[in-house]
């Protein structure tokens, strides 16, 4: 089934670019071992998301993912080994997406600035790329009830996520941009729950959430509490 534009994945490694021609002559070159490897496992992981985002991650099988992916039953196997390998590697390919997302977005900006413009990256992901997020925040929340690396790796995301709003609140307050009496610690906090509840909201019942007009009240509230 053909994409929207709002169904495409995120480029997030070399599998986009695998495909490129030469650099204008017209003509396609050959691709390189580890440029059809990068592109197999981007397919296959676009198969996954789709699926995982239908489905869910449980009843979403390694030979399901191949087939749709338009590749022999075995290869996901062959390459990762297991389901759960497999799974955590999607996870990676779709967090560096992510990063390289919200790094396009605050580049070099600081404070307030950088914090607004964080903002606008997740409402552009999740608008733009809403089967990649479904798909990802499903494996995720079925990871919660387990001891189990996909866990883990969540546990180390929402880190970084409150690391990342701290870092820029404390920026802020240093160069003016943010009011010195903010709470950064607490207000990390707010932040992921802003973020991990719309999201679970949106997956629950998508047409509910009118993401743009909620992003816009959030931005105007955030500068309403934090500017100085």
């Amino acid at each position: 089934m053909a994409r929207s534009r709002s169904e495409s994945a995120p480029p997030a490694d070399g599998g986009s670019k695998a495909a490129a021609g030469d650099g204008g002559s017209g003509k396609r070159r050959r691709l390189t071992q580890a440029e059809r490897t990068a592109l197999s496992d981007t397919r296959m992981f676009n198969a996954a998301m789709m699926l995982i985002s239908e489905r869910g991650a449980n009843r979403t099988t390694l030979k399901d993912i191949c087939e749709q992916a338009g590749y022999s039953r075995g290869l996901a196997n062959y390459r990762f080994g297991s389901k759960e390998v497999f799974l955590q590697e999607l996870l990676r390919h779709f967090n560096r997406a992510w990063v390289d997302q919200l790094k396009s977005y605050t580049a070099g900006r600081t404070g307030l600035d950088a914090f607004i413009h964080a903002v606008d990256a997740l409402e552009h992901f999740l608008s733009e790329y809403h089967r990649y997020m479904r798909g990802g925040y499903i494996i995720w929340y079925e990871s919660i009830g387990g001891d189990n690396e996909v866990r883990h790796q969540l546990k180390r995301n929402h880190d970084a996520y409150r690391r990342d709003v701290k870092l820029w609140l404390k920026q802020g307050v240093a160069e003016g941009s943010v009011v010195a009496s903010v709470d950064a610690d607490n207000f990390a906090t707010f932040y992921c729950s802003f973020v991990f509840g719309t999201i679970y909201q949106w997956l629950v019942n998508p047409e509910a959430i009118d993401l743009a007009s909620f992003f816009t009240y959030f931005r105007n509230m955030v500068r309403d509490q934090l500017a100085a």
